[in-house]
C-alpha cells in the first residue's frame, strides 16, 4: 500500500469510464449515424478521388501524429506535480489524475472525428472504420492501468516528499 493509503482501483475507474465514453460511445456513434448515411444513399463528393485519398492519407498521418503526442502528454502531465498541498494529496490526486487522463483521451477522440470528417468529405464508410479503429487502439495504448497509477503516486509522493507542489499561479 502507499504511503497515503489510495485505493488505485478507486483512481481508475472514473478516468476508465469517461476515457470509454469520449473513445468508444463516440465514435460508434460516429459509425452508426454514417452506417446509416450510408444505408440512405452515402454521402456525394464533388472532390476527386485522388484529392479524397490524399485527404485519407493526411488524416492517418496526423492520427499517428496524435497518438504520438498522446503517449508524449501522458507521459509528462503524470509526471509533474499535481499535489497543491501535503493535506489535500488524496482529493489533489485523484482530481489530477483525472483531468489529466481527459486531455489525452481528447487527444485520442480526434482521430475518431478526422474519420468522421473525411467521411462526410466524400470518403468511404471503410475509411471512416479505419480511422475509427485507429483511435481504439489508441485508446487501449494510453488508456492508464494499475501499474502505470502506482508509478504516477509514486512519483507525486516524491514531489511531495522534496516540496515541489503544483502551482496555482497563471
Amino acid at each position: 500500500m502507499n504511503k497515503y493509503n489510495i485505493d488505485i482501483n478507486a483512481v481508475l475507474i472514473k478516468p476508465i469510464y469517461i476515457g470509454l465514453l469520449i473513445n468508444a460511445l463516440i465514435p460508434v456513434s460516429i459509425v452508426g449515424i454514417a452506417y446509416f448515411l450510408e444505408q440512405s444513399g452515402g454521402i456525394t463528393s464533388s472532390m476527386s478521388p485522388e484529392n479524397l485519398e490524399l485527404i485519407f492519407y493526411i488524416f492517418i498521418g496526423l492520427g499517428v501524429a496524435d497518438g504520438g503526442l498522446a503517449i508524449f502528454m501522458k507521459q509528462k502531465l503524470f509526471f509533474s506535480p499535481l499535489i497543491k498541498s501535503k493535506e489535500s494529496f488524496v482529493e489533489d490526486f485523484m482530481r489530477g489524475f483525472f483531468a489529466k487522463s481527459i486531455v489525452c483521451y481528447a487527444i485520442i477522440a480526434a482521430i475518431a472525428i478526422y474519420g468522421m470528417v473525411m467521411y462526410f468529405l466524400g470518403g468511404t464508410f471503410n475509411q471512416l472504420l479505419f480511422l475509427v479503429l485507429m483511435s481504439f487502439i489508441a485508446f487501449q495504448i494510453i488508456r492508464p492501468r494499475a501499474k502505470f497509477a502506482e508509478k504516477v503516486l509514486a512519483a507525486q509522493e516524491r514531489f511531495v516528499e522534496q516540496g515541489q507542489f503544483l502551482s496555482t499561479e497563471k
